[in-house]
C-alpha cells in the first residue's frame, strides 16, 4: 500500500463518521474524499469521484446498504467495501457475504483492529468478524437475497401486489419468498415480523 487509498464513509451518523476519519488518517495511508449520510447521496458521489474503499453502515437510509453494496459491486468492481454494523449477528449477514462485500465488520472493535482489518482488505483478503463467522458457519436460517428484499418490502408495508411490481415478479413469487422468509426465521405472521425486525435493529423499537 505505497499509494494513498481514497475512502468514502457511508454512515448517517456523522459523529461516527469523524471517528473513522480521525483513525483512518491518523495512519497516514488513507485520505476520505468522501462523507454520506445516505445512499442516494452515496451513489452521487462515487459518480463524481470513485474511491479505492467504502466503509458502509449496515442501515443506510435511502435505499438500504444490501441495495447500496450490489450498486457498487456493478458501477466500481475495483472498489473495495466493508460493511460496518452494530447489531448482533443475523441472517442478513449472509447477504453482505453472496454479494461479494470485502468485510463484514461489528462497529465495537478496537482503532487497531478496524485498521488491521482495512489493511488486509486493501491488499485483497476478505475479512469477516469473528462473531459474524460464527453464525455464518453456524447454518442458522438463513435468507436469500430476494427472501430479504421481500422483508425489507413487507416491513415497509407494501401489498403482495406492490412487492410484485416493484420487484418485477409475479405475485404468486412474492408468495413464495414470503411463505419461505417465515419457514426460516420460525414466524407466524407480520406482527412477528416486526417484532423480529426491531429486535435485530431492522427497525427503530423502544
Amino acid at each position: 500500500m505505497s499509494n494513498e487509498v481514497t475512502v468514502c464513509l457511508a454512515d448517517d451518523h456523522k459523529l461516527f463518521r469523524e471517528g473513522l476519519r480521525s483513525t483512518l488518517e491518523s495512519d497516514g495511508r488513507y485520505k476520505v474524499v468522501h462523507e454520506v449520510g445516505d445512499a442516494a447521496s452515496l451513489k452521487t458521489e462515487l459518480q463524481i469521484r470513485s474511491v479505492d474503499l467504502v466503509l458502509l453502515d449496515y442501515r443506510m437510509p435511502g435505499g438500504g446498504s444490501l441495495a447500496a453494496l450490489e450498486y457498487i459491486k456493478k458501477r466500481f468492481p475495483t472498489t473495495k467495501v466493508i460493511l460496518l454494523t452494530g447489531m448482533d449477528v443475523s441472517p442478513i449477514f449472509q447477504q453482505f457475504v453472496d454479494l461479494k462485500a470485502d468485510g463484514v465488520l461489528i462497529k465495537e472493535i478496537s482503532s487497531e483492529e478496524l485498521l488491521g482489518s482495512v489493511a488486509k482488505v486493501v491488499s485483497g483478503d476478505t475479512v469477516v468478524a469473528a462473531e459474524v463467522r460464527n453464525y455464518l458457519d453456524s447454518k442458522k436460517a438463513q435468507l436469500s437475497a430476494r427472501e430479504y428484499q421481500v422483508m425489507e418490502l413487507i416491513l415497509e408495508g407494501l401489498s403482495n401486489t406492490e412487492m410484485a411490481d416493484r420487484l418485477g415478479i409475479s405475485i404468486k413469487t412474492v408468495g413464495n419468498h414470503r411463505h419461505n422468509l417465515m419457514q426460516k426465521l420460525s414466524l407466524k405472521n407480520t406482527v412477528e415480523l416486526m417484532r423480529f425486525a426491531i429486535k435485530n435493529g431492522y427497525l427503530e423499537g423502544e
